[in-house]
């Protein structure tokens, strides 16, 4: 059996070969030596002794070492253990525990089926139950019954264990592709992770996203969609060798894990899948290359910010991740030492002028550099995938500091969030675990979106603001009218919330008296039940037309500067106090 056509199953990982394989070796040792202490005594009890003796050695050195085999080691290790025991029988055929060693076969046969595929355990069983065979037939050394009892088992054992891994190998596949799902690829890029910081071997990951997918679903269907998918993945199934590694995610999102470092060690694989792809199927690539102190997430999340940048260059073309390796550890270190912070400006109601919640904005000053703009260090986190971790900070801390505002009145806080942030899997489950831990009720959080954030093409997001809208968190759409506006969209999208964007306020002049766009958006906004809040409001006058235009709430400067989460606190009790009846006085 040569090492290619010898294919591990999906649950053989070293560690648990070796472990397996050392504790078997050192039970069948043990067993070895109780053997011989049970009489009759035989002349063959020293060769026993001397055998069990070297399993148990075997079993030590493969806890001590094991690691470093490959996988052909451990399939040889198997076949010579089913030598072995079949040996041991012959050699204590006299004694009656000559089937209690006998038995040892089940461990190999568990052993074969659990860590090799099927193919390839077939010869391991045929050793297996040749050699049963030939204790009964050629030595005679058990009963017919025992050997046909240890023969029926051990068919038993290899279909049973064959089924359950290949049931967990299946629960790693993506049922249209036939790709591995989100699950496999996890194991992928961790057991990546794992050789690049013991052995330093690099790999790189790329995200593929097919161009005008959203497109093609929403023009011909879902089930032209579906079949697209299918025909990738039968078709880029066939271009991968491994230890390469693609999968699909969700959607129209696919991931390629390959070993060696930067694009060189991918091109050629895109080439191949490029040329294999099915007609008219174009598709842009994010690459990212693994650099000492990685984490997989954060990896993803840097090949996500260069896929953005080759879909905003017209797609179907690939973009390799920019190093910003100083600056991402100038973040990750700043965020430890505590440089961030989260302030808070006040939202108010048009009408009234009270204060009903407040948006979170991070802010960064720099040890030694003072304070870092926004509009810097949020690309910058993008694009070194570091705005995960950030965003995750940023939406406890501003639950955390909610929670403790006065309940008595009605109050939100809002929180933007990124694109990369959404294309998690889990992030709906992430918001509401937050939500948990702060004491957070849902309905008083609020997730601001961009529209780049929520075009079609983006599902995993759409599916996880459905998901939290169900659970009563609200969604805000921010920068409304100024990307992409898709009016016959905007009805089918997630939200609770418009906000119309600052540079349509700024556009107001005091003798104005008609304001044609924000009467427009704010007539689309209640027409489809959404709520409306202007934002950079500096002016009174910009209150007073924003009002008269039907805008629900206003945010700005006039209205209150970022600032400390207790102001808000302390405006929102005095809110609470001043709404309370005033005592009423009784006459004795």
């Amino acid at each position: 059996m040569t090492r290619r056509s010898l294919r591990p199953s999906v649950v053989a990982t070293r560690r648990a070969m070796a472990v397996t394989a050392a504790v078997a070796c050192a039970v069948g040792g043990v067993i070895g030596l109780l053997g011989t202490l049970v009489p009759p005594e035989s002349d063959t009890d020293d060769a026993i002794r001397l055998a069990s003796v070297a399993s148990m050695a075997v079993g030590a050195a493969l806890a001590r070492w094991g690691q470093r085999l490959p996988p052909l080691a451990f399939y040889l290790l198997a076949e010579s253990a089913a030598l072995l025991i079949s040996v041991s029988v012959w050699l204590q055929r006299d004694k009656p525990d000559a089937a209690a060693v006998a038995a040892l076969l089940l461990i190999v046969t568990v052993f074969f089926f659990a860590f090799f595929d099927p193919l390839a355990s077939l010869p391991g069983l045929v050793t297996v139950l040749g050699g049963l065979a030939v204790i009964q037939v050629g030595w005679g050394a058990l009963p017919w019954s025992t050997v046909l009892v240890l023969a029926g088992l051990n068919l038993l054992i290899a279909a049973v264990v064959g089924w359950l891994v290949r049931a967990a190998a299946d629960s790693g596949l993506d049922v249209v592709t036939g790709l591995p799902n989100w699950r496999g690829l996890e194991r992928a890029g961790h057991a990546a992770l794992q050789r690049a910081r013991l052995r330093g071997q690099p790999f790189t990951v790329a995200l593929l996203n097919i161009d005008g997918f959203a497109r093609t679903n929403a023009v011909s269907g879902t089930a032209e969609g579906v079949r697209i998918l299918r025909a990738c993945g039968q078709a880029w199934a066939g271009a991968i060798t491994p230890p390469v590694v693609l999968g699909r995610t969700s959607g129209d999102d696919f991931v390629l894990v390959a070993p060696g470092a930067g694009l060189g060690s991918v091109a050629p694989v895109l080439d191949a899948l490029r040329a294999a792809a099915p007609p008219f199927v174009r598709f842009s690539v994010g690459v990212a290359g693994y650099s000492p102190g990685d984490a997989v997430r954060t990896l993803l999340d840097r090949a996500d910010g260069a896929l953005k940048l080759a879909k905003a260059e017209g797609g179907n073309r690939t973009v390799y991740a920019r190093d910003d390796s100083a600056n991402a550890q100038a973040l990750v270190a700043g965020l430890d030492s505590g440089e961030f912070r989260v302030v808070y400006q006040p939202i108010a109601d048009t009408g009234t002028g009270r204060v009903t919640g407040a948006e979170a904005l991070v802010r960064w000053v720099r040890a030694g550099h003072g304070p870092v703009p926004p509009d810097e260090f949020i690309p910058l986190a993008e694009r070194c995938g570091f705005i995960t971790t950030l965003g995750e900070w940023v939406l406890r801390t501003a639950c955390r500091d909610a929670a403790a505002w006065p309940r008595a009145v009605p109050a939100k806080v809002t929180v933007n969030v990124s694109g990369q942030q959404m294309h998690r899997p889990d992030y709906a489950e992430h918001v509401l675990a937050v939500l948990a831990e702060t004491g957070l009720p849902a309905d008083r959080l609020v997730l601001e979106v961009t529209e780049s954030t929520l075009q079609a093409d983006s599902p995993t997001a759409i599916d996880a603001l459905r998901a939290l809208r169900a659970a009563g968190v609200r969604i805000a759409i921010d920068d409304f009218g100024t990307g992409y506006s898709s009016l016959s969209r905007l009805q089918h999208l997630p939200a609770d919330i418009l906000k119309i964007d600052q540079s349509f306020v700024a556009a107001l002049r005091p003798e104005d008296h008609a304001a044609p766009l924000v009467a427009a958006v704010t007539a689309l906004a209640h027409a489809l039940g959404l709520r409306t809040v202007a934002e950079g409001v500096e002016e009174h006058y910009q209150t007073v037309l924003l009002a008269h235009h039907g805008v629900d709430e206003v945010q700005g400067w006039l209205h209150g500067r970022p600032g400390a989460p207790e102001r808000i606190s302390e405006a929102l009790t005095e809110q609470a106090r001043s709404a309370q009846p005033a005592p009423t006085a009784v006459e004795i």
